[in-house]
């Protein structure tokens, strides 16, 4: 047997001999690996879902289709998130949306969540809070789950209501005029004012009011009346009534009272009388010795049925030096003094006299 000779191109074809043997040799082994599933199962990865963890071998890269294949069901508001710890080994959290609800403008909105406040839910559904709104929680109040939010709105509406303000009334005494009498010397008249109110309601539901202005327009005018004190109306009247006070018809200060039989007399213009004085009404004859000249007196019958009223003690007579009348008064006609007759008397001495004569160039 001939000996074999070795040439370059001997060695060529054997080493790609090899070759051929090797790569058959290595899709054998990578086939039987795929078979036995020791390739399949290449990576360790994690899965978290409410609450619960679990271990997985895998040879897939994309989360979701990790996720896909071991049957985890997403829904649209779920969101996953990925954490990578030692060995680089991946961990797959599923965090669950949560159903929550927010009320407003007379609406439900459903919303669901994984996270956030609650400002980020009135973002995410576009609603805007006024200036006086407000919420059931705070705004920065993390979200639960079954929260409800309810959105209150507050609007505020201002109102004027105008009403009148009564007058007031002042009094004058006027003891010219009888008890129960009155004068209206100046009409009064009601004034007006506003009142602003501010209304608050909330989703238009009224819930207080409170008071922000309040305007005069119209001030009041003051009634100015005068009523009378005497028991009964004056035949002589003073010319300023006010300075005469009375007290349920009499007078509140005197110095004496003296009582007695009230006659009435008359005379023709111009008389005059025994102090030198004008027989005038409003002018008495009394006693000298009882009560001076000069002295003012207040003559009103005991029974109350009439008055005489304020007068000057100026003349006299034989009835009262002898004591029978105790004064006689002045009327301007003698019809006048018929009417008044004769009557019982209580003469208020206001001031004492001093008795002197008037002399014609004092009248």
């Amino acid at each position: 047997m001939k000996p074999q000779i070795v040439t370059e191109k001997m060695k060529k074809l054997l080493l790609q001999n090899k070759i051929v043997k090797a790569s058959i040799f290595i899709v054998i082994t990578l086939t039987a690996l795929l078979l036995t599933g020791a390739l399949y199962y290449r990576d360790t990865v994690y899965i978290t879902d409410e609450g619960v963890t679990r271990e997985i071998k895998t040879n897939q890269f994309d989360t979701y289709a990790i996720l896909k294949s071991e049957d985890y069901a997403l829904e649209p508001d779920d969101k996953v998130s990925v954490e990578t710890g030692a060995g680089k080994k991946k961990h797959i959290i599923i965090n669950r949306a949560f159903g929550i609800s927010l009320i407003a403008d007379g609406e439900e909105f459903p919303l669901k969540s994984t996270d956030g406040t609650v400002a980020d839910a009135l973002e995410r559904l576009g609603i805007e809070l006024g200036e006086d709104d407000f919420l059931n929680y705070l705004p920065e109040e993390p979200l639960c789950e079954g929260m409800t939010i309810k959105v209150s709105r507050v609007k505020y509406v201002e109102r004027n209501i105008e009403s009148a303000m009564p007058f007031e009334t002042i009094y004058k005494n006027n003891s010219n005029m009888a008890i129960g009498a009155e004068n209206v010397l100046e009409e009064g008249a009601n004034g007006a004012h506003v009142l602003t109110y501010k209304d608050k309601y909330i989703d238009g539901q009224f819930t207080s009011s409170e008071v922000i202005a309040e305007e005069i327009t119209k001030q009041p005018v003051t009634a100015v009346v005068e009523r009378g004190t005497a028991l009964a109306e004056p035949y002589a009247k003073m010319e300023n009534p006010e300075q005469l006070e009375l007290i349920n018809g009499i007078p509140a200060n005197y110095e004496k009272i003296v009582s007695g039989k009230a006659t009435a007399y008359s005379a023709k213009p111009g008389a005059l009388t025994a102090s030198g004085r004008y027989a005038v009404v409003g002018t008495v004859a009394v006693n000298p010795n009882v009560i001076p000249y000069g002295s003012e007196v207040y003559v009103v019958a005991q029974d109350g049925s009439r008055v005489y009223g304020y007068a000057i003690a100026a003349d006299t007579g034989y009835g009262m030096m002898d004591g029978s009348i105790a004064v006689d008064v002045f009327m301007g006609s003698y019809e006048d003094s018929c009417k008044w007759g004769a009557v019982y008397v209580d003469i208020y001495v206001l001031s004492i006299g001093d008795n002197r004569y008037i002399s014609q160039w004092e009248r």
